[in-house]
């Protein structure tokens, strides 16, 4: 059985295919989640601890417009029906015209001795480069108070205490795993399949560059990468493993690669960046993967599938299932030299060429 993913769920699976609006999905499924008084709860107690005072949060409303055309993703409101809280799900586009101030304009007009906040829910990476836009651009309209002893990003709008305005942000991670934690058991489904959704949306955008992501570093270890395929190849072949005849390399979206033959079973073999950024087990950018549309006709892919069932049964396992097609990671020695690194790949292709060769069926060892 494949390992199950981090957005492996039905939520992040359906969404994914019958809507383009990834965004719209996550607020109206939080929004549905924050029906709970339990869920209210966590973010009461969330933002209390970056300094505002709400009072309780009776309910959550999506979508609701307001003046200057400001329509927040979720709006909380108290017992008497006023705005206390605003939260602003973002993903990976880019702030509004509106965002924050006229959010924050929203919030101090409503009449109330209490604290009210705008809360910015982003991806884990985006935080730091968000939050940074968020007071730069609070504190061209406003004095900006920065709270220091915080649980979480939080800064006072107005130079005084009295000033009962702030503005903060979180991750989802640390605001659904919160809400996982309440104990809320009913609801407990759908925070795992927001969190689901939410790692799918996470990963296919583009978090901010870091200066030592464009270091040379980088593109010499993805130089050899390449060169540890086509050397893992060459051993292979000369070995006996595999076979290359009317093959060639054929490199994916996701990575280069090429195309062998191990006892007869046609497979791609190669750098998988869908998985390896995935943390998909283990954490190795290269992958033997065994597709039905690949297979020689005589070796259909649930042969495969039995011959590497040792492979799959260990702990943990080092071949799973993922639909159509069989997948075996490959681990990679660190802190070694190339030539052990080397070793280590063609030894995986070897045991995986042992295991397809001695299972049953003489014509699998063609």
């Amino acid at each position: 059985m494949a390992k199950k993913t981090n957005d492996d769920t039905l939520l992040a699976h359906l969404a994914w295919m019958l809507s383009s609006r990834h965004e719209d999905v996550a607020v109206e499924a939080l929004g549905y989640i924050l029906k709970s008084a339990s869920a209210r709860r966590v973010v009461k107690d969330l933002v209390n601890g970056g300094g505002a005072d709400t009072g309780e949060i009776v309910s959550v409303l999506t979508q609701v417009g307001g003046e200057e055309g400001t329509r927040p993703d979720l709006v909380g409101y108290d017992r008497s029906g006023n705005e206390s809280l605003i939260i602003e799900a973002k993903f990976w586009a880019g702030l509004t015209s509106n965002q924050p101030n006229a959010y924050l304009r929203r919030l101090k007009a409503v009449e109330v001795d209490k604290d009210k906040a705008l809360l910015f829910v982003a991806p884990g990476s985006r935080v730091e480069t968000l939050w940074a836009e968020l007071r730069h651009r609070a504190g061209t309209e406003w004095p900006v108070r920065i709270l220091t002893s915080t649980t979480f990003k939080s800064v006072r709008i107005g130079g005084e205490e009295s000033d009962r305005i702030l503005i903060m942000s979180t991750s989802w991670s640390d605001l659904l795993n919160r809400m996982e934690n309440a104990g809320d058991a009913d609801m407990l489904d759908e925070i795992r399949q927001l969190k689901g959704f939410v790692n799918r949306i996470d990963e296919s955008g583009f978090p901010p560059l870091y200066p030592e992501e464009l270091a040379p570093a980088f593109p010499r270890r993805l130089n050899g990468l390449r060169r540890l395929i086509d050397d893992a190849t060459a051993r292979s072949v000369e070995e006996g493993c595999t076979t290359i005849d009317g093959l060639k390399a054929v490199p994916r979206y996701y990575g280069y690669g090429r195309y062998i033959r191990i006892a007869n079973t046609g497979t791609w073999f190669g750098i998988d960046t869908n998985r390896w950024g995935r943390g998909f087990y283990p954490d190795s950018p290269l992958w033997l993967i065994f597709e039905q549309w690949i297979e020689n006709k005589a070796v259909p892919i649930d042969r495969t599938r039995e011959a590497l069932r040792p492979m799959r049964q260990k702990d943990p396992p080092e071949c799973f299932d993922e639909g159509s097609a069989v997948l075996v990671p490959i681990p990679l020695p660190t802190e070694v030299e190339y030539d052990k690194v080397l070793d280590a790949v063609a030894e995986r292709i070897r045991a995986v060429s042992e295991l397809i060769r001695n299972s049953a069926g003489g014509d699998i060892n063609r």
